[in-house]
């Protein structure tokens, strides 16, 4: 059957839910609601080896002055990774049919996005798949990150014992400061601390609008909370929305609202907690590209683990780039 338009909200959530590189991103509603937001067109798009569905990749489609694009995910949608999800047996595999699975995948992603000729494609897969040589051999350029995995199948009091010696004495001045930690549905202080903060730095905030994140809430209330943490007068000094899927990631926030307290530190170890008693096994403590964010987050002794983005750009897609990183991003609001 090679590469087909899904269009069957089911069938699409349910492989996510099996595959091994399925998170919340990729769920049917997630994409639909980043497709109204964001004025992009969604291309689901599953893969069959046969009559089996071996492969499922969201693609968005926009053409903007005209130049078309190609992303997984779009810009100013928040979402860290995307891409292509494998299926549930990829992991067990031998290594031969493993390559020759992600060889379909390549060669039929390839042969349509050939086809649609677009001068700006941008893929950003999920953390700690690897193996990305099929799409260098189809003339993909590649881009390495990194992110940070916290191993919660220890016991508390293991992870507790690995952080820095520093941090622990931080957290306890927060224990003993009468600090809250609240859940919460309500996007607009969270919306407002970003702007804020991104607005300090000359930048613009990298997410389409608040009703676009209050959507998403609305949408999967279980796995997108937001969480506030306050001090003894009941003001907000620390705040993240956790993505809750599989595993916890520190998603979006961690905004630095206290001068005197070390709130991202006491939250975050409150955040690790209310993951482990959730059942989750890995906290990611999400990205780890920029320095003065890895000298707070490495205080927890996670893991690093890579992630990968794969580019396919012509000269007038080369341009385009250029324009936006250096006069649009840093526009200021």
């Amino acid at each position: 059957m090679g590469l087909v338009l899904i269009e069957d909200s089911n069938s699409w959530d349910q492989f996510v839910d099996r595959s091994p590189h399925g998170l919340l991103f990729h769920k049917w509603g997630f994409l639909k609601t980043i497709e109204l937001h964001s004025g992009y067109e969604l291309l689901p798009y599953g893969i069959y080896k046969g009559e089996s569905l071996i492969c499922v990749i969201p693609l968005f489609y926009k053409k903007i002055k005209g130049v078309k694009t190609l992303f997984s995910p779009p810009p100013q949608t928040g979402v860290p990774y995307l891409g292509f999800a494998m299926c549930r047996e990829y992991n067990t595999l031998k290594q031969n049919k493993k390559e020759n699975f992600l060889n379909i995948v390549s060669d039929e992603i390839h042969q349509e996005i050939s086809k649609m000729s677009p001068h700006y494609t941008q893929i950003s897969l999920v953390p700690n798949f690897l193996d990305i040589r099929a799409f260098t051999w189809n003339q993909y350029s590649v881009n390495a990150g990194y992110t940070y995995m916290l191993d919660l199948s220890e016991s508390l009091d293991t992870i507790w014992s690995n952080f820095q010696h520093e941090l622990r004495r931080q957290i306890r001045q927060g224990e003993n400061l009468d600090l809250q930690l609240a859940n919460s549905s309500d996007i607009s202080p969270l919306y407002h601390f970003l702007k804020e903060r991104y607005k300090e730095q000359n930048l613009n905030l990298p997410i389409i609008s608040q009703s676009y994140l209050q959507d998403l809430i609305r949408l999967y209330p279980e796995h997108i909370v937001i969480h506030y943490l306050y001090d003894k007068n009941r003001e907000i000094i620390g705040v993240n929305m956790t993505h809750e899927y599989k595993l916890c990631i520190g998603w979006i926030g961690a905004i630095k609202l206290s001068n005197t307290i070390h709130s991202n530190e006491y939250l975050t170890w409150k955040l690790i907690q209310r993951a482990k008693e959730k059942g989750f096994k890995i906290f990611e403590l999400q990205g780890a590209n920029r320095k003065n964010l890895c000298q707070f987050k490495t205080k927890f002794n996670p893991s690093l683990e890579l992630t990968f983005e794969i580019n396919q750009k012509n000269k007038f897609g080369q341009l385009a780039e250029w324009a936006y990183f250096n006069l649009i991003k840093r526009r200021r609001i």
